[in-house]
C-alpha cells in the first residue's frame, strides 16, 4: 500500500542527523534479530562451517556430533604413527602407544567453537557464514602404555655400557663406560598429539637424552687404583720344597668387579685364587697331587704317584688376600697343603686334552760353541710347560734373567745394530724356534719382536728375538685344549713340538717385501681354518736394516760404538727407530730394539 503523500513528505523534511544516526540502527536491530532467530534454532547444534580434523560438522546436533566424534577416535586408535629418533625408526598404531582421543573434551571444544564471550557471538556468526573454523581435538596419551611400548623396542634406544677393567700391562685397567641414549618420554608424548591434532603425515621426529650409567669412570677407577697396589707388590708363596712369585698378571685376575649392588666393588675372588694356585704351584705337590707330562716315543704320557699332598687347602685364599691387603713386599707365605686325592692330579692334566703333536720347527746351529750352551739351557728350562686354553705364556717369566750361577755362558747379541757378547746370548735362536712352532700351532701372541738383522739360519720374516727384561715372547692359547712344549736338541739343532688335540690347519704364505727407506719390511700372511670351518688370516712383520751398524735412514745406529759389551739389563731401546712392538693384537708388528739376543 502506498504511503500517504503526506508521510513521505514528512520523512523528507526530517534532519539529515536523524536519517544518518536512525538506518544503521535500523539496519543492527535487522542483524541481532535476525542472528538471535538463527541462534536459537542453533542453540543446541554446532555452529556453521565448523571443521573438525579436516570434517565439517557444523551444524550437527548433539547426536550426530558424538557418533561423528566416536567413529574419529576409532579411526585415531588405528592410524599408523612412525617414531623417528636419531637411533631408529619404528611405527606402531597409535591405540598401541597409549594414545587416544578425549571425546567428552573434543565434544565441548566443538560445541564451544564461536560461542565463547556474549558481544563477540553476533559477529562470530556473521563471519561464519563466509569461512570456516577449525575445531582442536583433544588428544590423551598413556605415559605407561607410552612408555611400554616405545622402551620395549630396541631400535629406539642404545644401552649404556658400564665401566668394567681388563688387564693390561701386568696391571688392571678401567674400561671407561659408554652413557646410552633413550627417547625423552614426554617430549614424544608432546609430539605425538602435535601431529595427530593437525592431521598431517604421522611421522613423528622425537628427540632422545643422554642416559648416564649407574656407576661412573671416576668411582670405578678409584676401586682399580687401589687393587693396582696390591697387584704390583711381589707376592712370593711356597708350598712345600717349592717357592715362586706371582705374576702379576695372574694375580689381576682374582679381581672381580660387582656392579650389581647400590655401590660398586672390586674383589677377590676365591675360587679363582684357588684354581691360580693349584696350577702356578703345581710343582710343589708330593705324590698323588704331583703329575707331570712325558714324551715317550711320541706319545704324551701322564707320570704320577700314589700319596702326597697338593695345593692348596682352601685356607691358602685367605691368606693370599691378607697378603694382597697388607701390601708387605719380601715376605715368603707359605701356604697350606691338603691331602692329595687319587687320580686327582692325573685326572686335571687329562682334562687339557693334550693327546697329540700337533706341530714341530727345527733351527739348526754349529757344534760346541757358548752360543749352543745357553740355547740348549734355554730348552730344558722351557721344556715341558703347557699352557691351558685361554692362557699364556711368557718366556722371561719361565726362564728368568740369563746368569752363570743358572748354567749360561757368554755368546752372541746384538746391541744398538751391532754384534756382541754377554751372558745368555744365543737363547733368541729357541725363541725363534718356539714361534715358529706356535705359529704353525695355531697360536696367538701378546708379544713379539723380530731382530733388526736378519740371520739364514732362521725363516725370512717370521722369527723372533728375546732378551731380558725385553723384548719377551709372549704365546697365549685361543684353542679349548691345553698346549704342551716338548723341546729336544742335538749338538747341531734344537727342536720344540707342540701337542694337543689337531682342531685348526695352518697355511703360511710366501713371505712379501716393502722398502721402508733403506731398510726391508718383510709381511707373511697366516690363514687358520679352525675345526668349525671358521677362517682366519693374519699377519707376521720384520723389518731388517741394510746392514750392521745402520738406521733404515743410513745413519749410524750407534755413533758412540765401542768393542765394550753393554750389559742386557742395561740397555735401552734405540729411539732412532721408527718402530713398535706390537701387544695385545692379532695382527702383530715386529720391529727394532737396542739389546736383542741373536
Amino acid at each position: 500500500m502506498a504511503l500517504p503523500s503526506s508521510g513521505v513528505h514528512g520523512l523528507i523534511r526530517l534532519p539529515r542527523w536523524a536519517l544518518m544516526l536512525g538506518l544503521p540502527t535500523i539496519i543492527a536491530a535487522l542483524f541481532l534479530s535476525v542472528w538471535a532467530v538463527d541462534a536459537t534454532m542453533h542453540r543446541d547444534r554446532v555452529v556453521r562451517n565448523v571443521k573438525i580434523a579436516g570434517e565439517t560438522v557444523g551444524g550437527l546436533g548433539d547426536i550426530a556430533l558424538r557418533a561423528r566424534i566416536d567413529a574419529m577416535a576409532d579411526r585415531l586408535a588405528n592410524t599408523q604413527v612412525v617414531i623417528a629418533t636419531e637411533l631408529g625408526d619404528a611405527a606402531w598404531v597409535a591405540g598401541d602407544l597409549g594414545v587416544s582421543l578425549d571425546v567428552m573434551a573434543t565434544y565441548e571444544s566443538v560445541m564451544a567453537t564461536r560461542r565463547e564471550a556474549l558481544l563477540k557471538r553476533p559477529i562470530n556468526w556473521l563471519s561464519a557464514l563466509a569461512s570456516s573454523t577449525a575445531a582442536e581435538i583433544a588428544i590423551n596419551v598413556d605415559l605407561s602404555t607410552l612408555e611400554k611400548s616405545l622402551y620395549s623396542n630396541a631400535r629406539l634406544e642404545r644401552l649404556g655400557v658400564e665401566p668394567s677393567i681388563r688387564i693390561s700391562n701386568s696391571r688392571l685397567e678401567l674400561v671407561p663406560g659408554v652413557k646410552g641414549r633413550s627417547i625423552e618420554l614426554q617430549d614424544a608424548a608432546s609430539a605425538i598429539a602435535k601431529v595427530l591434532r593437525e592431521g598431517t603425515i604421522p611421522t613423528v621426529q622425537v628427540a632422545t637424552v643422554q642416559v648416564p650409567t649407574k656407576f661412573s669412570d671416576e668411582t670405578v677407577n678409584e676401586l682399580v687404583s687401589k687393587a693396582n697396589r696390591s697387584i704390583q707388590t711381589p707376592l712370593r708363596v711356597r708350598v712345600n720344597d717349592y717357592e715362586t712369585v706371582l705374576n702379576p698378571d695372574l694375580v689381576a685376575s682374582w679381581f672381580v668387579l660387582d656392579l650389581e649392588g647400590t655401590n660398586p666393588s672390586l674383589s677377590l675372588e676365591t675360587s679363582s685364587i684357588l684354581k691360580s694356585l693349584e696350577d702356578s704351584l703345581m710343582p710343589g705337590n708330593t705324590g698323588a697331587g704331583k703329575a707331570e707330562f712325558e714324551i715317550r716315543d711320541g706319545n704324551v704320557m701322564i707320570i704320577s704317584s700314589d700319596g702326597g699332598t697338593a695345593c692348596c687347602h682352601h685356607r691358602a685364599a685367605d691368606l693370599v688376600r691378607e697378603a694382597l691387603e697388607t701390601e708387605q713386599d719380601g715376605q715368603v707365605y707359605v701356604l697350606p697343603n691338603r691331602p692329595a686325592a687319587p687320580r686327582e692330579a692325573v685326572d686335571r692334566l687329562e682334562a687339557l686334552g693334550i693327546v697329540e703333536k700337533v706341530s714341530s720347527f727345527t733351527t739348526q746351529y754349529s757344534c760346541c760353541v757358548g752360543r749352543v750352551t745357553n740355547i740348549q739351557k734355554f730348552a730344558e728350562i722351557v721344556n715341558g710347560n703347557w699352557i691351558k686354553p685361554g692362557g699364556r705364556l711368557s718366556l722371561n717369566e719361565t726362564v728368568g734373567r740369563r746368569t752363570e750361577e743358572k748354567g749360561f755362558v757368554p755368546g752372541g747379541f746384538i746391541s744398538k745394530g751391532h754384534l756382541v757378547e754377554d751372558i745368555g746370548g744365543g737363547v733368541s735362536q729357541f725363541a725363534t724356534t718356539i714361534f715358529n712352532a706356535a705359529v704353525r700351532a695355531g697360536l696367538d701372541f701378546e708379544y713379539y719382536q723380530a731382530h733388526s738383522i736378519y740371520f739364514d739360519r732362521y725363516p725370512y720374516g717370521l722369527e723372533a728375538t728375546i732378551s731380558y727384561p725385553r723384548p719377551d715372547l709372549v704365546i697365549t692359547n685361543p684353542t679349548p685344549f691345553g698346549i704342551l712344549i716338548w723341546s729336544s736338541w742335538t749338538d747341531e739343532s734344537v727342536t720344540v713340538d707342540m701337542y694337543s688335540t689337531s682342531n685348526v690347519d695352518v697355511k703360511l704364505k710366501e713371505p712379501t717385501e716393502q722398502l721402508v727407506d733403506l731398510c726391508t719390511r718383510v709381511k707373511t700372511e697366516r690363514i687358520r681354518t679352525w675345526q668349525d670351518q671358521n677362517i682366519e688370516s693374519d699377519y707376521f712383520f720384520a723389518t731388517y736394516r741394510p746392514e750392521e751398524g745402520l738406521n733404515c735412514d743410513g745413519t749410524p745406529s750407534d755413533p758412540d760404538q765401542t768393542t765394550t759389551t753393554v750389559p742386557q739389563e742395561e740397555v735401552e731401546p734405540n729411539q732412532d727407530t721408527a718402530q713398535t712392538p706390537q701387544e695385545n693384537s692379532p695382527t702383530t708388528t715386529t720391529t727394532t730394539t737396542t739389546a736383542l739376543a741373536n
